[in-house]
């Protein structure tokens, strides 16, 4: 489990709930009407925005979220990729199938493009292709989020004008022209909370989460180019840790 997803989450929450609290207003927090539009306004909203095939993915992207999937810290990639490097050189690059054997997925396509000996450009084009759609394909659900991220408070101000029509309506009748007021206040609650708490996190979340994937499997061709040459593992070091500097600072 993500702590720093759910202490936030906790946190966002215990906030408001002391803030409402203080003012004596909870039970005005649900309110189903207002649910509905926001929260159905934003998911019709982002359906029609993106295809079909992005949208099946969001409810998975969501948990990552909270249940993110293990991905190797840069430095450990490093010093696997290293220590694969002296297996080469001391046993060959034949002997990379079985040291490879319980590694991740990309890094052992990679290998068995070695063992069939193709060639250097060939590896990496079909490798940084298979970056390229991976991140295309995380950037179209970060996108999802992101975008409903932005229609949550527009929906937020349209049940405000609902119901400070519904205000106008029933200036005759304070108990109705209560209930309006109620829609129009905790509309725009909820679009903020949609926003704030569940989808620009998510989006930027995932975001993190990509370019930790992708900046590992960059490292990874640099090291599986560098076995075909059967490169010293004390240079590729050198060459993935000037890599990885060179990335964060992009990212700083």
């Amino acid at each position: 489990m993500d702590i720093s997803t759910v202490s936030g989450l906790i946190m966002g929450i215990g906030c408001v709930w002391y803030a409402m609290a203080a003012g004596d207003i909870l039970g005005l927090l649900w309110d189903k009407p207002s649910f509905i539009l926001v929260v159905g306004g934003t998911i019709a909203s982002t359906l029609m925005t993106f295809p079909l095939d992005v949208m099946k993915d969001t409810p998975k992207s969501l948990l990552l979220t909270f249940f993110p999937k293990k991905i190797a810290k840069p430095q450990l990639v490093i010093d696997r990729l290293c220590e694969l490097a002296k297996t080469v050189k001391v046993k060959g690059i034949d002997s990379l199938g079985e040291a490879t054997a319980k590694d991740d997925k990309f890094l052992k396509s990679g290998v068995k493009m070695l063992l069939n000996e193709w060639t250097e450009a060939d590896i990496r084009e079909a490798l940084e292709k298979d970056m390229e759609f991976t991140l295309e394909r995380h950037q179209q659900v970060q996108k999802a989020f992101a975008a409903a991220g932005g229609y949550g408070p527009v929906y937020g101000l349209l049940g405000t004008l609902v119901g400070i029509l519904g205000v106008l309506r029933y200036l005759d009748s304070p108990k109705a022209m209560g209930a309006a007021m109620t829609v129009a206040i905790v509309t725009t609650f909820y679009g903020i909370f949609v926003a704030n708490f569940i989808a620009l996190p998510t989006a930027g979340k995932l975001e993190s989460y990509s370019n930790k994937e992708l900046l590992g499997k960059q490292l990874t061709l640099i090291g599986l180019l560098a076995f075909k040459k059967e490169e010293n593992p004390v240079n590729l070091r050198r060459k993935l840790e000037k890599h990885m500097a060179q990335k964060l600072r992009k990212e700083d």
